[in-house]
């Protein structure tokens, strides 16, 4: 039996099919869901409203819980047009990716929503979207119950200089790992990192750290550990990309693009 329904969301991406159609991957205060949406025959129809990083009232109707939705109307919001800037883009595409990442496996409630919204609205309008990015993918992780334990040397104590990636602890220089896997960013780069992870959003963005590739770098090691591949990240570090982000980056070996989602067949 087909339902109706109605949800507000945002729009974390968008999957083209080779009828023309798209499925569109939505958060909302309820969960990430996906959804086809018709190509139509005038331009500024449902696919255009539904366009990337969009906050979106959408009906759509299914056959059943387990079905793609398919889209018959979307409500427009409001449209982020600073997203569209060259420096703020990638990292739109960062948090949106991390976003559908770390709720794969988890509930999402009003507090999920709120953070991803917050976020992109800051890339949005800030003139530094890199210290946005950092300080809510940090935020992200620290929400889905991930962030390290940054505070002191989890064996002594004392000031940490680097973290222990795979339990998520500071350590100090003489209880570091000595095979070399922590990730070592100085005690002033762990003091950076405890503002990014537990300090209030406002501290952390309108005081970024002043060395900014170690902090990447790290953030990719920790995601890459505890969360998974999320490419755009990779994007971000990869020799030649855009924004301050890829300084200094070491080299990262390029991932295969996501392969075309089968063709729905609605009921």
């Amino acid at each position: 039996m087909r339902r109706t329904q109605v949800r507000d969301a945002l729009v974390l991406r968008r999957s083209p099919l080779p009828s023309g159609d798209v499925v569109a991957t939505l958060l909302s205060p309820d969960g990430i869901w996906r959804a086809v949406v018709r190509k139509g025959r005038l331009p500024g129809g449902n696919l255009a409203r539904l366009s990337l990083f969009h906050d979106v009232t959408v009906q759509y109707w299914r056959c059943g819980d387990d079905d793609l939705a398919l889209v018959t109307q979307v409500r427009l919001n409001g449209a982020l047009s600073g997203l569209t800037r060259p420096e703020a883009y990638p990292y739109a595409h960062l948090l949106a990716e991390l976003a559908a990442a770390l709720t794969a496996d988890h509930p999402v409630g009003e507090r999920w929503y709120a953070l991803v919204a917050s976020g992109l609205r800051g890339l949005n309008v800030h003139d530094d979207p890199e210290a946005v990015a950092l300080a809510y993918a940090w935020r992200l992780i620290a929400t889905a119950g991930l962030a390290p334990t940054v505070d002191g040397c989890a064996r002594c104590g004392a000031p940490p200089d680097r973290l222990a990636v795979a339990d998520g602890t500071a350590r100090c220089a003489e209880h570091g790992d000595p095979h070399g896997s922590d990730a070592y960013v100085g005690e002033g780069g762990m003091r950076d990192l405890g503002r990014l992870v537990s300090g209030s959003l406002g501290d952390a963005v309108a005081a970024p750290p002043s060395d900014r590739p170690p902090q990447w770098r790290l953030l990719r090691r920790y995601v890459e550990w505890h969360v998974g591949t999320v490419r755009a990240l990779e994007a971000l570090l990869r020799p030649g990309a855009e924004g301050r982000a890829v300084a200094a980056p070491r080299p990262v070996p390029g991932t295969p693009a996501d392969p075309a989602p089968p063709e729905p067949t609605p009921c």
